[in-house]
C-alpha cells in the first residue's frame, strides 16, 4: 500500500501526520535530523495542518495559551527554533510537540483540566520534548522504515480512534498486517524520553512561577480518562505512555526538588498574585472553549448543571451565553451575560459579548457605546474594531464604517472576510458598481466560493478605471482558472 496513492484517505493525511509526530519512540542517544532539515519539514507540516482548518483561531483562547507558553519558554536554554503554541479543535485529552518546536494542545485538555497549573504542566512537558529534540530523533529513525508501513499503522490508528462502528477490527487488521516481521519494535515507546521531558518540563514550569504539582494531577486525570477513550487501541500506540511510571517519577521529583523549598514560610506573594490572575483568565478560556466548540446541546446541559450547583459562577454564565448565542437565543444569552458582568464588573471579554448581542437585538447605539469604551485589549482589538464598523454601518455612518472596514482588511483580511462584503454594500449604495463588484469578488474569493468570485471579478473589469485594481483582478482570474 503506497502512502501517496491512498486517495480514499485524503482527509486522513493530516491525522496521519498528527499521530506520526506524537510518537516519542527514540532512545535519548538516537541521532537527530539536522536543524535545517527539521525547519523545512516543520514548514511543510504546519502548512498541511493549517489547510485542514483544525487549528482554532479564537484570539482570546489562543493568546492565553501563547502567553503561558511564552512564560515557560522565557526560562529555557537558547533554542534553534521559534516556539509556536496552537489549540486543536479535538475533544480528546491530548497534547503533542510537532517538528520545529510547534506545540499543539487539544481543546479536550483545556476543558478537562481544573486549573492553570495543570495546563502549564502539560504545555511544559511538550516543550521538554522539543528542547530534547525527541521529535527530530523519531523522524531520523523513521527514515529506516518503509513509508507504506508507517502509513498503514497511522491509518489504522486513526480508524480505531474515531470510534466508528466496526472500525476497531479494521484498524487492528491494518496495524497487524502493516507491522509484520517484527516492525512493532519501531513504535516501542521510550520511558527515558518521557522522563526526560517530564524532568525538563518540571524545571521549566517551576521557574515560570507555576506549581509543578499541576503536571502530577494532570497525569492522574489522563490515566483515569484514557487518552483514546477505548481499550481497543494497542498500548504501544498511545501518545504518552508509561503514565504509572511517570506519576511515580514526578512524585519523587516533587518530594526532592519542590516540597521542601516551597514550605508555607517560603511562599512568594508575587507568585500567588500571578497565579490568581492566570487562574481567572484560565476559567474564562475554559468555559469559552466549551461554549464555542462543544456540541451545543451538550454544552448547554453542562452549563445548566454548573449553574444549578453554583448560580454565582460567572464563567458558567459566560459559557452558557456563548452557547445560546450560537443557537440564536439572543435575549437568553444577554440575561446570562448581564449576570456574569454583575459578578465580574468591567470584564472586557464579557462586555464585548454583550455589545455583540445588542447588535443582534437591534440595540446598535447601546452596542457602539460599549465598544467605544473597550480600549487597550490586545487579544480582541481587531474584533472590537470590526464590530464598531458594523455598528456604524447599521447606524447609517457609511463613510466611517467604510474607513474602519478598510483598516480591518489591511490588518487581517482572512480574519474578517465579511468586511469585503460590507464595503461592497456601501459602494453599491453610492453608485460605485465597479468597485462594488471588485470587493464582492474579493469576499467570495476569500471564503473559497471561486465561482461567484470570478463572476464579480469579470463584472468589475467592465466598470473599473483603477489600473492597479484591474491588474489585481486579472491576476486573481488567472488563479481562478487554475
Amino acid at each position: 500500500m503506497k502512502y501517496l496513492k491512498i486517495k480514499e484517505y485524503k482527509n486522513l493525511v493530516f491525522f496521519s501526520s498528527f499521530f506520526l509526530f506524537c510518537f516519542c519512540f527514540c532512545s535519548p542517544k538516537a541521532m537527530a535530523i539536522s536543524i535545517t532539515q527539521e525547519k523545512k519539514l516543520a514548514k511543510k507540516f504546519m502548512k498541511a495542518i493549517k489547510e485542514q482548518k483544525t487549528i482554532i483561531k479564537d484570539p482570546i483562547s489562543t493568546n492565553f495559551i501563547k502567553n503561558i507558553g511564552a512564560k515557560i519558554v522565557a526560562h529555557i536554554e537558547p533554542q534553534p527554533f521559534d516556539f509556536s503554541f496552537n489549540i486543536v479543535d479535538d475533544n480528546n485529552f491530548n497534547a503533542f510537540a510537532g517538528p520545529g518546536a510547534n506545540i499543539f494542545i487539544n481543546t479536550g485538555v483545556i476543558t478537562s483540566v481544573d486549573n492553570v497549573n495543570e495546563l502549564a504542566g502539560i504545555i511544559s512537558h511538550e516543550i521538554g520534548h522539543s528542547t530534547c529534540r525527541h521529535v527530530s530523533q523519531m523522524i531520523d529513525r523513521s527514515k529506516k522504515v518503509q513509508i507504506g508501513t508507517i502509513a498503514g499503522v497511522l491509518a489504522g490508528v486513526l480508524l480505531g480512534s474515531k470510534g466508528n462502528k466496526g472500525s476497531e477490527n479494521i484498524a487492528q487488521g491494518m496495524i497487524i498486517s502493516s507491522m509484520a516481521a517484527g516492525q512493532t519494535t519501531m513504535l516501542s515507546f521510550s520511558r527515558e524520553n518521557e522522563e526526560e521531558a517530564d524532568q525538563k518540563g518540571l524545571s521549566y514550569v517551576t521557574a515560570a512561577s507555576f506549581s509543578p504539582k499541576g503536571l502530577l494531577t494532570a497525569l492522574k486525570k489522563m490515566r483515569s480518562i484514557d487518552w483514546y477513550g477505548t481499550d481497543n487501541v494497542p498500548g504501544y500506540l498511545k501518545t504518552h505512555p508509561h503514565l504509572k511510571d511517570r506519576i511515580i517519577y514526578i512524585e519523587t521529583w516533587l518530594a526532592d526538588n519542590y516540597m521542601k523549598s516551597n514550605s508555607s514560610n517560603n511562599i512568594n506573594p508575587m507568585k500567588i498574585n500571578l497565579a490568581k490572575i492566570d487562574s481567572i483568565k484560565f476559567n474564562m478560556v475554559k468555559y469559552r472553549l466549551q461554549g464555542l466548540y462543544k456540541k451545543k446541546d451538550t454544552a448547554q446541559k453542562k452549563f445548566a448543571e454548573l449553574l444549578k450547583k453554583n448560580p454565582d459562577n460567572p464563567g458558567a454564565h459566560y459559557g452558557m451565553a456563548l452557547v445560546l448565542e450560537r443557537k440564536s437565543m439572543f435575549k437568553q444569552a444577554l440575561f446570562h451575560l448581564e449576570q456574569a458582568i454583575l459578578l465580574k464588573p468591567f470584564n472586557p471579554f464579557i462586555l464585548f459579548e454583550i455589545s455583540k448581542i445588542h447588535i443582534h437585538l437591534g440595540n446598535t447605539k447601546k452596542a457602539l457605546n460599549i465598544l467605544e469604551k473597550l480600549d487597550n485589549i490586545p487579544e480582541i482589538s481587531l474584533q472590537i474594531s470590526y464590530y464598531k464598523a458594523l455598528a456604524k454601518l447599521e447606524l447609517g455612518m457609511f463613510d466611517k464604517a467604510k474607513k474602519d472596514f478598510l483598516k480591518i482588511i489591511k490588518k487581517s483580511s482572512s480574519s474578517f472576510p465579511k468586511a469585503y462584503y460590507y464595503i461592497a454594500k456601501i459602494l453599491k449604495n453610492n453608485g460605485k458598481n465597479g468597485l462594488s463588484h471588485y470587493y464582492l469578488g474579493l469576499y467570495y474569493y476569500e471564503i473559497k466560493n471561486i465561482k461567484n468570485g470570478c463572476f464579480h471579478f469579470k463584472k468589475s473589469l467592465k466598470l473599473l478605471n483603477d489600473l492597479e485594481k484591474i491588474k489585481k483582478v486579472n491576476k486573481l482570474l488567472k488563479k481562478c482558472k487554475k
